[in-house]
């Protein structure tokens, strides 16, 4: 077998046309056999995600067995061709909205997704949570959710065709909050390592440009649901204030406590 990855809690390796994500022994069956749930159920509703081909032991180690998709990572083919960016961000939020076309169940719900991290959170009133927690609560949509859908997650084949992996994450729900997240982490997400002061502005123009693009290409000429979506979005952020991202926590504390102002006081 071929090594092509490594992370935290597995190793990946590909071989005859599969992917074979094999754990390390610390993790937990609880966790692995939630993964390959997931997975399973994606792949038997959604073309674009892996196919999935089971979990199995292996000397020893549990393997999650998928489809192995040939190509390059989106971040990687964006950065490389600029002249291309913007198509690739419009093929980006059709792709994503393709993606909200299907239905799913046996996933958490998008209350089962937000709303711990809402309650923990301590810089809001009673009655802005309440109302927040009202909001959260209302939806019933049953749309598949990626819940962490960025360049990272999605790999471009020599055709130009986009495929999506990384699926652990994934939700049903509202559609607009898996698109408030994707708008957030292209707009304002820290990418890993040191940046200088002119690369973290490259990087801030860059990414409302982006951004832009994604939103008018997934609506798709639509109205855009402006309050909705911020609502959305707001939620995104206080969740994402849990995740300790350094350089995010200051902009996140300013652009809260402004949501909750306009959204939830006015």
């Amino acid at each position: 077998m071929k090594a092509i990855g490594t992370g935290r809690q597995a190793d990946v390796y590909e071989k005859d046309g599969q992917a074979f994500k094999v754990y390390k022994e610390w993790v937990s069956i609880e966790e692995i056999q939630y993964e390959a749930d997931i997975s399973q159920k994606v792949a038997e509703v959604c073309s674009i995600a892996p196919k999935f081909f089971g979990l199995v032991e292996q000397d020893g180690k549990q393997v999650l067995k998928l489809e192995y998709i040939q190509g390059g990572l989106l971040s990687s083919v964006m950065s490389k061709n600029i002249f291309r960016l913007k198509k690739n961000v419009q093929q980006m939020g059709r792709l994503h909205r393709k993606i909200h076309e299907n239905t799913i169940t046996g996933l958490k719900t998008v209350t089962e997704k937000f709303e711990e991290r809402l309650l923990q959170f301590k810089d809001i009133d009673p009655d802005s949570l309440n109302k927040l927690m009202a909001f959260l609560n209302n939806s019933d949509k049953k749309a598949l959710c990626h819940g962490d859908l960025h360049p990272e997650n999605i790999i471009v084949d020599d055709t130009n065709k986009m495929r999506v992996i990384d699926w652990v994450d994934a939700y049903c729900g509202d559609p607009l909050s898996d698109v408030a997240r994707t708008y957030y982490l292209l707009k304002h997400g820290t990418p890993p390592g040191e940046r200088s002061n002119f690369e973290q502005l490259a990087q801030k123009q860059a990414g409302e440009f982006i951004g832009r693009v994604y939103l008018k290409s997934y609506f798709d000429g639509k109205p855009i649901p402006v309050r909705e979506l911020n609502m959305w979005g707001l939620i995104i952020r206080i969740c994402r204030s849990f995740d300790g991202i350094k350089e995010e926590q200051e902009p996140l504390k300013q652009s809260i406590d402004m949501g909750i102002q306009k959204l939830l006081r006015e």
